[in-house]
């Protein structure tokens, strides 16, 4: 009696982690935040471009371009400090409107890229810029990205088999619990 409490503990355990393991696998990182935030007018166009993100991404295939209306003003490769990602810009980036396209990895291994847009009154350059009537790239992420947060697919089917899996598990412990107390019921009988 004592090892069939023990293996439907043990079952129950094993059932707990795998529902609990397609969340966290399915879990991708997002970007939270921009400096400068996205759609929005700086006084003075900062020295640096950061991007934050839900958690730190790893260096293989991080690119971010930040384009002015003189062309790509990030100076040298991007930086991961943490969750934050951070590009430097040329000392001559001029004022105006700027647009940011990133892409980086997450822990998971999956791309994250998308873009988004600010405008810079003054540049590092001292050169100044009116807000113009521009419509700013909206945020977003790549369709790899959007497609994989919005399919249903992936977790219903991990449930289906898990569920499966938990089935073939109990009718197991069943049909070896009934086996040793045939035996032991065998045994007992001379």
């Amino acid at each position: 009696m004592r090892r069939s409490v023990s293996t439907v503990f043990t079952l129950l355990l094993a059932w707990g982690l795998v529902l609990l393991t397609p969340g966290a696998a399915l879990a991708h990182d997002v970007l939270e935040k921009t400096t400068p935030a996205n759609g929005t007018t700086v006084a003075q166009l900062p020295q640096e471009v950061i991007l934050t993100f839900s958690d730190t991404p790893i260096e293989v295939g991080t690119q971010i371009i930040v384009t002015s209306p003189s062309g790509n003003v990030a100076n040298g490769a991007p930086t991961i400090d943490g969750p934050q990602v951070v590009q430097q810009l040329l000392p001559q980036a001029p004022a105006g409107d700027y647009t940011v396209t990133y892409r980086v990895t997450s822990q998971d291994g999956h791309p994250i890229s998308g873009t988004f847009g600010f405008h810079a009154t003054v540049g590092l350059d001292g050169s100044t810029a009116t807000p113009a009537a521009t419509v700013h790239a909206p945020l977003e992420d790549s369709a790899e990205t959007a497609s994989a947060d919005e399919s249903r697919f992936v977790p219903i089917l991990l449930t289906t088999v898990a569920v499966i899996l938990f089935g073939i598990l109990i009718g197991l412990a069943v049909r070896v619990a009934a086996r040793r107390r045939g035996r032991t019921d065998n045994s007992d009988n001379p």
